[in-house]
């Protein structure tokens, strides 16, 4: 198998962590490429163009990171990292992250990839007050927040290390719990594997 990807896609990143969190490393070849690029070797596996892309030994392509981790999962199932039908909070928690990391990635591209001229007010506005609500959320459920890699928690944290590209965020002084889980999940070999760059 051959996962496609990009050390500064966050998305790529949590396929990253559940390759290593259910011991497929070996099975799994990396392979860094070009994104928003119409040279990009991608486009020849996968027309959307985006990271994560899986091309799997049984000739599929799979792209979306919920899509690929399931699909990893099945390969390892004595390890459970992808909520089903009979977890109801950690499939809760899924749908959460996912908008969670979503908005803070559209907040950081609009400040990052844009001139400060053509960035939407808007736009900022909208996902800065969504992550804030999202924060609120998981300081008051951090006590149920463990240590296990699930999705949920995968994305929690990936989302949580976008910090380093979005210093405006300045999420910790006023989510204390969440900021003491972070610490911690992030000091899991996958998490250190995979840090974020600027």
């Amino acid at each position: 198998m051959k996962l496609f990807s990009r050390k500064t896609s966050q998305y790529a990143r949590i396929a990253r962590v559940a390759i290593i969190e259910l011991d497929l490393v070996d099975q799994v070849e990396l392979q860094e490429v070009t994104i928003r690029d119409r040279h990009s070797e991608l486009l020849n596996y996968n027309p959307t163009g985006k990271v994560p892309t899986l091309a799997t030994d049984d000739g599929f392509i799979l792209s979306e990171t919920r899509i690929i981790v399931a699909y990893l999962n099945r390969l390892n199932p004595e390890i459970k990292i992808v909520a089903d039908d009979s977890d109801g909070f950690s499939q809760q928690l899924e749908g959460i992250t996912t908008a969670f990391i979503d908005g803070i990635s559209t907040w950081t591209r609009e400040r990052k990839f844009r001139h400060e001229s053509e960035q939407s007010p808007s736009i900022i506005e909208l996902e800065r007050s969504r992550a804030l609500r999202i924060l609120d959320y998981f300081e008051k459920i951090s006590d149920r927040l463990d240590q296990t890699p699930k999705l949920a928690h995968i994305t929690l944290a990936s989302a949580l290390g976008l910090e380093i590209r979005l210093p405006e965020l300045q999420w910790r002084p006023n989510y204390p719990k969440l900021a003491q889980w972070y610490d911690e999940f992030s000091q899991r070999p996958s998490l250190q594997a995979t840090k974020p760059e600027s």
